[in-house]
C-alpha cells in the first residue's frame, strides 16, 4: 500500500457483485417480461390496424362492409397471440393454422374440390377458385415495442444491483 495518500476499502463490493452475478445469470423472468411487452405490442397493433412499421393494413371487405375492424372480426386471431420465453430467447405468435396467411399474406386455392365454397358477403354463397389474402403483418418489433424492451432491460440490470 501507498506510504501517503488515502484507501478506500468497501467490503461490500464483493458481496454486491456476487448478488449482481447471480441475478444477471437468470435471465429467465427477464425474458418472460420482454414476451409479455411484445405480446402487448402485438395485440395493440391489432386495435390500431396496422404493422410494426406503423404502415395501416388493406381494409379488409367485411371490416369495410361491417364498418368493423380487419382481423379482428371474432377477435380469436388477436386472442391466440402468445410467447414462449426461454434465458435466451423469446418466441411470439400464434398456433392457428390461419395464422401465417394473414402475417404474410398469400393466395388459397381448392386441395380436393374443383371450387373453394363459403359464405360471403352478405350471407351469401360463394364459389370461387382462389382467394387471395393481402399481408397484415402483425408479428414484428415496432420501435414502441423496442422502447419497451429497451425499459425492460434498463429495470432489470438496476435491479441485479440492488440488495
Amino acid at each position: 500500500m501507498a506510504n501517503s495518500g488515502a484507501s478506500l476499502n468497501w467490503g461490500g463490493l464483493d458481496a454486491t457483485l456476487g448478488h449482481a452475478g447471480k441475478k444477471l445469470g437468470n435471465t429467465q423472468a427477464l425474458m418472460e417480461s420482454v414476451g409479455e411487452a411484445l405480446v402487448s405490442g402485438t395485440r395493440q397493433r391489432f386495435s390500431d390496424e396496422e404493422d410494426p412499421k406503423g404502415q395501416k393494413w388493406p381494409r379488409s371487405g367485411r371490416a369495410a362492409e361491417s364498418g368493423g375492424q380487419t382481423l379482428t372480426d371474432t377477435g380469436r386471431l388477436r386472442d391466440s397471440i402468445e410467447y414462449a420465453a426461454t434465458p435466451n430467447k423469446v418466441m411470439v405468435g400464434s398456433n392457428l393454422v390461419y395464422a401465417r396467411i394473414h402475417q404474410e399474406g398469400g393466395t388459397i386455392t381448392p386441395k380436393k374440390a374443383k371450387k373453394l365454397v363459403f359464405t360471403g358477403r352478405g350471407g351469401k354463397k360463394a364459389a370461387v377458385d382462389k382467394v387471395t389474402i393481402p399481408a397484415r403483418p402483425y408479428l414484428g418489433v415496432s420501435e414502441q415495442d423496442m422502447e419497451e424492451v429497451r425499459a425492460t432491460m434498463a429495470d432489470f440490470l438496476a435491479g441485479a444491483f440492488t440488495p
